[in-house]
């Protein structure tokens, strides 16, 4: 999410700056290992939840975040980003996501299928989101407000706004491929039929050559 939003990511930065330095010069953790903390924290929020400790479930959540969020500040700030760890950030944002809310499946505070149908939508979201660079980013964030509206609402809130999330992303990444499409002078066939007519030309150009020598 925060790829797409460069002033929202400087403002994290900024925020979770001392505890970045402290877990990665104090501690001398990498980022992936600060992924792998803000999972562990995030499967403890999932634990209280599924017994009934909502608040104290998502007061944990929000330490996992906090923790998911310095991550990336670490990587950063001190050079160290690189595509696997991308994906592994994002590999463990998922899994905290299913664990926290199988535990309010769990607990009866949502039912199952619908917390279902939301971590489908999630994972549709986050199969075009590398190219798209578009994340609505209501996911955990939402189920704070569980203390006002249902969880049950905030579920289909979630796979809702996911949902659409996908679909507007199908569409955006449509129209960049038409784009390329059209600087390339055609559509698909036309495009692929003019690739081939120059591999076809630059096999014969030696020929051609050679008979001429």
């Amino acid at each position: 999410m925060l790829e797409s939003l460069p002033r929202l990511e400087s403002v994290v930065d900024r925020a979770v700056g001392p505890l970045a330095w402290g877990l990665h010069r104090g501690l001398g953790l990498s980022p992936n290992q600060v992924s792998l903390l803000s999972f562990l924290v995030s499967l403890v929020a999932a634990g209280l939840i599924a017994t009934g400790h909502v608040g104290a479930g998502l007061a944990s959540m929000a330490v996992g975040q906090i923790l998911d969020g310095v991550d990336g500040a670490i990587a950063r700030r001190y050079g160290l980003s690189s595509p696997d760890g991308g994906r592994i950030d994002t590999l463990y944002d998922r899994l905290s996501e299913a664990a926290i809310f199988l535990g309010f499946a769990w607990s009866g505070l949502a039912p199952l299928k619908l917390v279902l149908v939301a971590l489908v939508a999630i994972l549709l979201l986050t199969t075009i989101v590398g190219r798209t660079k578009l994340d609505p980013g209501v996911k955990r964030f939402a189920l704070y407000l569980g203390f006002w509206v249902p969880f049950a609402t905030l579920f289909i809130v979630i796979f809702a706004v996911n949902l659409a999330g996908y679909v507007v992303g199908l569409l955006k990444a449509d129209i960049q491929f038409q784009h390329r499409m059209d600087a390339l002078g055609g559509d698909l066939d036309t495009v692929a039929s003019r690739a081939a007519s120059l591999e076809q030309a630059e096999r014969q150009r030696p020929l051609s050559v050679s008979a001429a020598g």
